[in-house]
């Protein structure tokens, strides 16, 4: 799977994720088993970079981004946002949230358990390490 990806104390490259060859009914199932690969309990990602295969340390990982192909799913609830990055990048666009209904608000969505979280924008899909947000700033509709 081609992305692009950062990583602390190197420039943006381009990469290839290793997912599993199964059927699958749309882009969305993709960004799912890429997003799943980062949250397994595993401490390192293979990946190519160039013509090298190199694992990663998924705690160095500032963010993955994956193309968006236009199918994304629905959600409850979408906070526009800009969020500040520890290595000085600020990315803005949306986190999609199907929290509970009595933790509608961003904090809930940032607070969950999960180590990234998922940000939309109109050509790409983050998933950016909380470990490296230094700041989440709600922006008005």
């Amino acid at each position: 799977m081609p992305v692009t990806l950062a990583m602390i104390g190197r420039d943006r490259a381009h990469a290839e994720l290793f997912v599993s060859d199964i059927p699958r009914t749309g882009h969305a199932q993709l960004l799912d088993d890429v997003a799943a690969s980062l949250e397994d309990s595993a401490a390192f990602l293979p990946a190519r970079l160039a013509d090298r295969v190199q694992l990663l340390a998924k705690r160095a990982l500032t963010w993955v981004a994956l193309e968006v192909d236009g199918d994304i799913t629905l959600h409850d609830r979408q906070h526009h946002v800009t969020v500040e990055l520890a290595a000085g990048r600020t990315l803005e666009g949306t986190l999609l949230d199907d929290s509970p209904h009595d933790r509608p608000r961003a904090i809930d969505h940032l607070n969950r358990a999960d180590r990234f979280v998922r940000l939309w924008t109109a050509s790409e899909h983050y998933l950016i390490n909380k470990a490296q947000i230094v700041c989440v700033t709600e922006l008005s509709e």
